[in-house]
């Protein structure tokens, strides 16, 4: 008998528009296609729990304002950790708390973010292109 894969496709949404991340987003890939730029707002750590996961990927270079992902303000404070490679200098910066981490003003095409969720923190591991692609505060 073969083997049997569950979920081996991602669940792709394509915003243009800020967005409040669900708990049943788990396991989605956010293409970021809004060229004013956008907010994602990450669920409530309670309401996502352990094993959630997301993709947020950069598909149109915005031309004003930025892609910024934050926490759920008011119920999470500084719980992100994050490790953002830089492909211009090869180290990013790591933050062991912060809120937000904001897209460069012009991020490059296929910049991305990966987020996983243990139900007390979220971690975040970045891939940009340019120096300083992503910044943590």
């Amino acid at each position: 008998m073969g083997r049997v894969f569950f979920d081996t496709r991602k669940h792709v949404q394509n915003l243009t528009a800020s967005y409040q991340v669900l708990a049943s987003d788990s396991n989605s890939v956010f293409m970021l296609n809004a060229a004013a730029g956008l907010t994602v707002t990450l669920p409530a750590i309670a309401d996502a729990g352990e094993g959630w996961h997301c993709q947020l990927i950069v598909g149109t270079v915005t031309t004003s304002n930025a892609y910024i992902v934050t926490e759920l303000v008011g119920t999470d404070t500084d719980k992100i950790v994050s490790h953002l490679v830089e492909m211009a200098d090869t180290a990013g910066p790591t933050n062991a708390a912060h809120s937000l981490i904001t897209f460069a003003g012009t991020p490059a095409i296929n910049d991305r973010l990966e987020i996983f969720c243990d139900g007390t923190k979220y971690y975040a591991v970045g891939l940009g292109v340019a120096d300083a692609a992503q910044v943590q505060s």
